[in-house]
């Protein structure tokens, strides 16, 4: 075989977007064998066939095709030998309010979810999302889950809660098909 001659991507997600590896390697690994590796590299400000009202639309998930050909001419074609997903990045805050809070009273908790738009390199937020609020007692090993809440139309997002216990409260996103997941920094309180 002569190697890997093409490889390609299709975006699964929403059909949109083929590209062309630029730079494909291959090693010859034995007199049958060659193991070949391709790399795209992808920046926000430029996309492959992408105009700007819809380089958005780049994110998601992406099935890449080979094509390797033989020094005798004969070729083979594979439509589907992996999958990637490319994921636009994503930010998250939390507030809890007040600070100390008196045990058993309520304890807001605010933040915002906001997501990368690559049309203009801007964050924007990200609205009706399942957003994870989470709490860790002071002296504890792990946060777990208080309750799941949507974000509002600029991803906004609100809750109250009673104050039982000092500790750390912070909003977890699991991330989408075409998003990041991410976690916000903790908010610590004490009780007065």
């Amino acid at each position: 075989m002569k190697g890997l001659s093409d490889v390609s991507v299709f975006n699964k997600t929403n059909g949109w977007g083929f590209s062309d590896w630029v730079d494909t390697r291959c090693e010859k690994t034995s007199s049958t064998t060659s193991v070949c590796t391709a790399t795209m590299t992808i920046a926000p400000g430029w996309l492959p066939g992408s105009v700007p009202e819809n380089v958005n639309r780049t994110a998601g998930v992406w099935q890449v095709n080979a094509t390797v050909k033989a020094n005798d001419g004969d070729y083979w074609i594979s439509d589907h030998i992996a999958e990637f997903k490319m994921k636009r990045a994503s930010k998250l805050t939390t507030n809890a309010a007040p600070e100390p809070v008196a045990k058993g009273a309520q304890l807001t908790v605010t933040g915002k979810l906001s997501r990368a738009n690559w049309e203009d390199l801007e964050y924007h937020g990200f609205a009706g999302q399942e957003v994870k609020l989470q709490f860790r007692k002071s002296g504890a090993a792990h946060y777990s889950t208080v309750r799941t809440v949507k974000t509002g139309d600029v991803g906004k997002l609100s809750t109250k809660v009673t104050a039982t216990a000092a500790g750390s409260w912070r909003w977890y996103f699991p991330g989408t098909t075409t998003t990041a997941r991410v976690v916000s920094a903790g908010d610590a309180v004490t009780l007065k």
